[in-house]
């Protein structure tokens, strides 16, 4: 994920009421910005800035409006079925990104390396190359797993999960392993293109829209979880045609097939070290669950899927900023631009904190409230959830230190991570959930989570000399700590139903957290950011103002 340099002055004084304040003493010094008007070099930086907060709001906005449809489709799903029926749904499910890992090779990595340097130098013949090798060897190897999970469904089923409902909805599950693997390969195009707001219409929006339409139909046709998986695998395969279709539309398609045996051998050496770090990565995003089901724990699987779901909220402005930013720590590094670098991981840290850190205080007080919503046999997870938020408050506050390792030659430490998240997590589970159910699934991955984080951050500090925590990272942090203080007082007063405990609670800690926190002042980079999105916004209004001459 990514990082780097400087920032703009602020705009000088009118007469106008400033609508954001900065913190003025010593803030250019601290922040290392000369007095002068910006350089060429300051104002790369700044459009590199631009580009990550553009790309990494339109990337979080489509996020946001998938996780409320996800969200609504969880509701409806766990309602119309129940904990169980949900834990079957969800183990099917579970074995689909597993496969379409292992197909890809990590060529998702490679991919976006490789066409860094093709896109600026605008080599098309190059970049052609570089596509048909990336998507052609996933294609091929995800076709053959899809025909394996097929035949061997009976098997899984049975000898894994001691259960036969699986057997069905493993064989039509394997149709979207192919679809998923070149989904992903063409989201990596898109986002080296840094055209993030096709992905987001299709994968974002398209996609769970389709889902959420296509399951209401299934489900009432009387289909069930059979019905559920079904349209899965037709929503998946109708992101993956849009998808393609924008990818031509950034680079045409319709080109003669000339692969490069020369280039496929370099893509392969780079990717194939970052590839076991994927795929340990998304065995692990998946152990938990994979236990649960093994142990005979069906209706647990469910409970954990829904308590996982929510936590995960939390990281998507990390995953948003940090897809965004990849193509441009590569291009940092590329250009030895180590101070810029560095800004930049500090930079896209603290955004992410600040939106991560009163995430993390609604899923401790409102775990309950939040999870009744899917029905009354999931609030048992209300503690699980609070520990999953525990890890992805850790996974999401060390920064992007896994991307810059990715884009600065340093894949094998990723690789090494990923071994010992594995195995960390693989130890956890086996002495925690046979003992603690769900709640032992949960202190597992939070458990692993915050230990290979902590590890990355500080391979990222030894090998590159930079760290995540510049000196604004104390205003979110103290905003944080006086708002956990005021709403632990103030809750005990709000003795409100369930649902208007969630809302009313709610807006009264995000209140009190942005109240606190426009009170300590913005940096120049959110000034940089917030003007932009207020000038944008003020252009959007009908109501502006319009001089008479």
């Amino acid at each position: 994920m990514p990082n780097h340099d400087r920032r703009p002055h602020p705009p000088k004084k009118t007469t106008a009421k400033p609508e954001l304040t900065v913190e003025k003493t010593g803030q250019n010094k601290a922040a290392g910005l000369p007095n002068n008007s910006p350089s060429s070099e300051d104002m790369a930086y700044q459009k590199n800035i631009l580009i990550t907060a553009k790309g990494g709001s339109i990337s979080f906005g489509g996020k946001i409006f998938e996780y409320v449809i996800r969200f609504v489709f969880s509701i409806l799903v766990a309602r119309t079925i129940g904990s169980e029926q949900y834990g079957l749904y969800t183990l099917a499910l579970t074995i689909v990104p597993i496969l379409s890992m292992l197909a890809l090779l990590g060529l998702q990595t490679g991919v976006v390396a490789f066409l860094a340097s093709a896109i600026q130098e605008k080599d098309n013949q190059r970049i052609w190359q570089i596509i048909q090798i990336s998507a052609g060897i996933p294609a091929i190897l995800s076709f053959i797993f899809g025909i394996g999970l097929y035949l061997l469904a009976g098997n899984i089923a049975v000898q894994g999960f001691h259960d036969t409902r699986l057997i069905p909805l493993l064989q039509i599950v394997s149709l979207s392993i192919p679809l998923e693997a070149l989904g992903f390969i063409a989201y990596q195009i898109i986002i080296s293109y840094k055209a993030p707001q096709f992905s987001v219409l299709a994968n974002n929006i398209v996609l769970p829209l389709a889902k959420l339409i296509l399951t209401l139909g299934f489900l009432a046709v009387g289909l069930g979880v059979t019905g559920i998986i079904l349209a899965h695998v037709v929503a998946t395969l109708i992101g993956l045609v849009l998808i393609i279709y924008y990818v031509h539309s950034l680079f045409p398609l319709n080109r003669p097939f000339s692969p490069s045996k020369n280039l496929a051998s370099q893509l392969l050496r780079y990717s194939l070290p970052v590839h076991l770090g994927w795929v340990f990565n998304t065995i692990r995003g998946t152990l938990e669950t994979l236990v649960l089901g093994f142990v005979g724990l069906i209706s647990g699987v469910g409970i954990f899927s829904v308590a996982s779901r929510l936590s995960t909220l939390g990281t998507m402005i990390f995953l948003s900023v940090g897809n965004i930013s990849t193509p441009i720590i590569a291009e940092f590094h590329n250009r030895g631009e180590a101070e810029k670098l560095k800004r930049f991981y500090q930079t896209t840290t603290k955004w992410i904190l600040m939106i991560n850190l009163p995430l993390f205080l609604t899923f401790v007080f409102f775990s309950r409230p939040l999870l009744s919503i899917f029905g009354g046999d999931f609030t048992d997870g209300n503690t699980a959830l609070i520990i999953l938020s525990i890890g992805n408050l850790a996974y999401t506050g060390t920064g992007i230190g896994a991307n810059i390792l990715d884009m600065t030659n340093h894949t094998k430490f990723n690789s090494i991570n990923s071994v010992i998240l594995i195995f960390v997590t693989i130890a956890s589970d086996l002495l925690l959930i046979p003992r603690w159910g769900v709640l032992g699934a949960a202190a597992a991955a939070s458990l692993s989570t915050v230990i290979v984080n902590l590890v990355c951050m500080i391979e990222v500090y030894v090998l590159l000399k930079i760290q995540p925590y510049g000196r604004e990272i104390f205003k979110p942090l103290l905003a944080f700590g006086i708002t956990a203080i005021l709403f632990f007082l103030i809750n005990p007063f709000l003795a409100l139903p369930s649902l208007l405990h969630l809302l009313i609670g709610g807006v009264i800690l995000w209140s009190i957290y942005t109240l606190i926190l426009t009170r300590l002042g913005f940096s120049e980079e959110d000034l940089l950011i917030l003007n932009k999105l207020s000038a944008r916004l003020k252009a959007m209004s009908p109501f502006r103002w319009h001089a008479v001459q």
